[in-house]
Parts: structure tokens; sequence; C-alpha cells
């Protein structure tokens, strides 16, 4: 697989991290049973919002770009991701 790092069994801990991870349908579903534990961190909305307009105009979008990309691409994304946090182990909220 492209982009694929091989992890040696010898090694006691891998933290992963990944928004879809805890996703149930495909490909993704598969993830969820390979993880001996899953968190799902929840970050208050209007701070992940800033934090995400934030790193759009890092990368070059207006302030009026960055805060539709937010709403019309990231917050779609965000509550589909939400809804699977019942899925992890642990809810870490911020």
């Amino acid at each position: 697989m492209a982009g694929a790092i091989a992890i040696p069994p010898e090694v006691p801990v891998l933290i992963v991290e990944g928004n879809y991870l805890l996703l149930e349908d495909a490909p993704w579903a598969p993830c969820r049973p390979l993880l001996d534990e899953a968190w799902y961190v929840d970050v208050n909305d209007a701070l992940r919002t800033e934090r995400l307009v934030a790193r759009h105009r890092h990368f070059g979008r207006s302030e009026a770009d960055a805060r539709a990309w937010a709403a019309q691409t990231d917050e779609p994304n965000a509550r589909r991701i939400a809804a699977s946090q019942g899925r992890a182990d642990w809810v870490v909220r911020l």
C-alpha cells in the first residue's frame, strides 16, 4: 500500500490518529477491531472552527473563503465524525 509503514511486532505501543478510524462504513469499518483502545477527542465546536479557519488562512485562503470552506466542507465532515464517537472507549472533551 502506498505510504504504508511496516511496524515490527516488538513495538510495544503504537498510537495512531485519524478522523475516520471509528466510522462504520467502508473502507473504515475494519479499523476499529484492530485497535486495543480508541479515544475520541471532542473539541468545542467554536474552537474547532476557529482552528480550521486559522489553518485555511495559513495556507492562503482569504478570511471569507476560509470561513466558507469550514462551514460547507469541514462542518459536515465534523458531524459525520462526531456521530462515530459512540464506538470509542474514551471520549475526551476539550
